[in-house]
């Protein structure tokens, strides 16, 4: 019987609207994680900042930066010069953790160890990061750290080092780490929730707001297939209707108005405790669609959709997508805005990525041979020494013939790995280079994944670069995951 039999799970995967999905560029389609019967779905919801909305970068994180350096020097005495310090859109990327207590920036790999890290803007080397962290898993939800899951945190990291690099230079007061760290949070969230920045976005909304002309399109199609469309939004309702009226009033003569796209409006949602505790629902004047407050299960009920008949669309790994499949066991679509620009990058480095792997192949094979080669010499010597009295001098001269043969093919392989070894870190660094010069990718670590990746996968059941894109899906069919195996499952 043929081996491939006996491993069903093995055999293809079925593909509804595949040779649809084989014309779409890869920036175009949702990538699937769990498999999603979308005849099953009752209900399709959506957070709105960088879900619904997208905002112009760097702009809107030179507008986060500077509205809280003003507040830190304003209200919280900094010295004056953090606001001469000019924004840096390329310092950070998401997926890194903030250490408060070391003001520490980290990027960790799957297995929560930390594999790049900076003290204030300083990179820290190898030798600095064990001395730190050891070879312990870090975790990065303890009191004193911050996951930087949002694009809205990015701004926040800079912040950070900045104030830490500030106290190490003497121009910040000497405070605890933990200090600062306390000093940035507040002043991020002041900056979000004291209205002055959401009011200069209001007032510049061309400026500021990315339109996606696809937008209204997608969310017509499924509402058109029977769909119940809803928002859940941390925004006061006055920002998620400026917001969204931009981006949706006046783009479908059938829709004229943004709210003739859902059945309801949840705004300031509190997310994550919208998912996890009771709030009253609170009715929105003149809006008889919209509410303010509320939670999960009253929403449910509203919609008469529940679990994983409620599909819910989020950027936000924790607030989004963990605490909505793990408290509510609603099915979770993941948007990741960057994943557009990584997928364009990936296929510009296509050949550097195919000599990177080739690279990494060979040296994991000579790396092998290496300790066969070692272990034999090994072999010959303790031989030469247990058996030099019962052996004749040719068998004597023989072994020392094969240990000195042995000896040569071990330096020669040694060079060879050296070689090949700073051929790969070399390529590696070429390849993370492109995505950012200090980070890299915010996937990958060299080919290990980051904890960013693995956290998507963990929780998400499909994940995508923007809401248009599910246009291009039927809303009536099923999408399906890869088929997981096990090693000695692949390549039958």
């Amino acid at each position: 019987m043929p081996m491939k039999n006996i491993f069903p799970s093995l055999l293809p995967v079925p593909r509804i609207g595949a040779e649809q999905e084989a014309h779409l560029p890869h920036a175009r389609r949702v990538f699937a994680l769990r498999n999603i019967h979308f005849q099953d779905v009752k209900a399709v919801g959506f957070d709105m900042d960088y879900t619904l909305s997208h905002y112009r970068s760097p702009e809107i994180d030179e507008l986060a930066f500077r509205k809280s350096s003003q507040l830190l020097v304003q209200e919280r005495g900094f010295d004056a010069r953090l606001l001469e310090v000019p924004y840096d859109p390329a310092f950070a990327i998401r997926g890194l953790v903030l250490d408060g207590f070391r003001g520490n920036l980290l990027k960790l790999n799957s297995d929560r160890m930390v594999v790049r890290a900076c003290h204030g803007r300083e990179t820290l080397d190898q030798n600095a990061i064990d001395a730190a962290y050891g070879h312990r898993r870090l975790t990065a939800s303890a009191k004193g750290f911050r996951s930087i899951d949002t694009l809205f945190e990015i701004p926040e990291s800079f912040l950070f080092a900045l104030l830490v690099e500030g106290r190490e230079q003497g121009w910040i007061e000497a405070k605890e780490y933990e200090e600062l760290f306390q000093d940035v949070r507040w002043a991020i969230d002041t900056a979000h929730r004291n209205g002055e920045m959401k009011a200069e976005i209001l007032a510049n909304r061309e400026f500021y707001i990315l339109r996606d002309p696809e937008l209204p399109a997608a969310l017509d199609r499924w509402k058109r297939a029977g769909k119940k469309l809803f928002v859940v939004s941390n925004s006061e309702w006055h920002f998620t209707e400026g917001v969204l009226s931009f981006l949706l009033d006046g783009q479908d003569p059938a829709r004229p108005k943004w709210e003739d796209y859902f059945d309801l409006v949840v705004t300031s949602s509190r997310k994550p405790v919208f998912f996890q505790e009771p709030q009253t629902a609170l009715p929105t004047e003149g809006h008889p669609k919209a509410f303010t407050g509320a939670n999960a299960g009253w929403l449910e009920d509203q919609l008469q959709a529940y679990g994983e008949e409620v599909l819910y669309v989020g950027d936000h790994i924790y607030g989004d997508i963990l605490r909505s499949k793990k408290s509510v066991s609603w099915q979770t679509l993941l948007l990741i805005p960057e994943l557009g620009t990584t997928l364009q990058r990936l296929e510009d480095l296509a050949e550097d990525l195919h000599l990177f792997l080739g690279s990494e192949i060979q040296r994991r094979l000579n790396e092998v041979r290496h300790s066969l080669l070692e272990d034999k010499h090994q072999r010959n010597r303790e031989h030469r020494r247990l058996l030099a009295s019962r052996l004749s001098p040719e068998a004597l001269l023989a072994l020392d013939h094969e240990a000195h043969q042995l000896k040569i093919d071990l330096d020669i392989n040694q060079k060879l790995l050296i070689t090949q070894e700073s051929r790969v870190a070399e390529l590696d660094a070429q390849l993370e280079a492109a995505f950012n010069l200090r980070w890299g990718s915010i996937f990958r670590e060299g080919y290990q994944q980051t904890r960013f990746a693995d956290q998507i996968q963990q929780y998400a059941s499909a994940y995508t670069g923007r809401i248009s894109n599910l246009y291009f899906l039927d809303p009536t069919i099923a999408i399906y995951a890869p088929v997981p195996t096990l090693p000695h499952e692949r390549n039958l």
